[in-house]
Formats: C-alpha cells, sequence, structure tokens
C-alpha cells in the first residue's frame, strides 16, 4: 500500500486539499471585492452633468383604413 492511504496521513492529505480549496475561494472572493470597489469608485466619480443613457420605444398605432 501506499502512505497516502495510511490511516494518520489520509486525514493530514484530506486537510490541506480542503485548506487549498479554501484559499482559492477567498482569493475569489477578494478579487471580485476590489472590482467592486473600483466599479463603485467609477460610478461615484461620475459627472453630475454627464448626459444618462436612455433608451426610447416609439409606438405607432397603425390607421385603420376603411
Amino acid at each position: 500500500m501506499t502512505i497516502l492511504l495510511d490511516a494518520g496521513v489520509a486525514i493530514y492529505v484530506a486537510m490541506a486539499a480542503a485548506l487549498v480549496v479554501w484559499l482559492g475561494v477567498f482569493v475569489f472572493m477578494w478579487r471580485i471585492d476590489k472590482a467592486t470597489q473600483a466599479l463603485a469608485a467609477q460610478i461615484a466619480n461620475r459627472e453630475e452633468g454627464a448626459p444618462t443613457p436612455r433608451a426610447r420605444v416609439d409606438i405607432k398605432k397603425e390607421v385603420a383604413h376603411e
């Protein structure tokens, strides 16, 4: 048998794998937080006189031909 399947070592291998996963989640969340803060700063620093994008929908009524 291999040493990784030994009961005393297997628990440490499992804990190390879990630690790597949690570190990955932490780094991912940290990057998302930085990007969100940068976006919030961009929105806060937008000029007051800048035009806001708007959409307009024109509905044409059909005239009934008699």
